[in-house]
């Protein structure tokens, strides 16, 4: 991944290192965000089989759509944005024997990668669904750390794991189902004040 921007900031981590980086103002503007994102690490690796339970370290960076673009396009040779991205540094298969040798250590932990995230994608697809911005990001966050431990959806059992796994993590942290979109409230009409004018035709005198 891209060089780690220099104001990358700290979230403290009983299993994690978890660094969040944020190259995009609007990140800035979701209230409540960073510490929502630090509880949502935290819940996803309480989560991971026991195997995993080890501590890692990994970079979460909040961008915007053409730096994601510009990733996509990189690594994936896909040229277009997208939510979010992870960059693995583990194999799936070396993730148990290398969390062993961290394991146990005082301050030591398991660099599993990076994961960038598009805050216009997000925004999109959260108003398209009707979702609240900060729980959807939390759920791209779950999303990205799960690809860091070789989750994926290339097939159907996969897909339904992680979707499985995902929802169970959010109903952890409090909140909703990210697979079942809320229904959409229909806006109140509005009151008409004062006398209405009668539509009905009045008599020919």
């Amino acid at each position: 991944m891209a060089k780690r921007p220099a104001a990358a900031r700290a979230v403290p981590s009983a299993y994690s290192d978890l660094e969040i980086a944020i190259e995009h103002k609007g990140w800035d503007s979701i209230r409540g965000l960073r510490p929502l994102l630090g509880r949502a690490a935290e819940m996803t690796l309480a989560h991971l089989p026991e195997k995993y339970r080890f501590p890692v370290a990994f970079t979460v960076l909040l961008t915007g759509d053409k730096q994601v673009e510009t990733l996509n396009h990189d690594y994936r040779g896909q040229k277009k944005p997208t939510n979010v991205l992870s960059f693995p540094q583990v194999e799936p298969e070396d993730l148990t024997r290398l969390g062993k040798t961290v394991k146990g250590q005082k301050n030591a932990a398991l660099c599993i990668g990076d994961i960038a995230m598009a805050y216009q994608y997000m925004v999109v697809e959260a108003k398209n669904d009707n979702k609240i911005l900060k729980n959807h990001a939390a759920h791209l966050l779950i999303h990205g750390i799960l690809h860091l431990f070789g989750y994926d959806h290339l097939t159907d059992p996969e897909a339904g794991r992680m979707e499985r796994l995902e929802t169970k993590i959010m109903a952890a942290l409090g909140l909703p189902d990210p697979y079942v979109a809320p229904p959409r409230t229909e806006p109140k009409k509005a009151k008409t004040v004062g006398k209405q004018r009668s539509t009905r035709a009045k008599p020919k005198r």
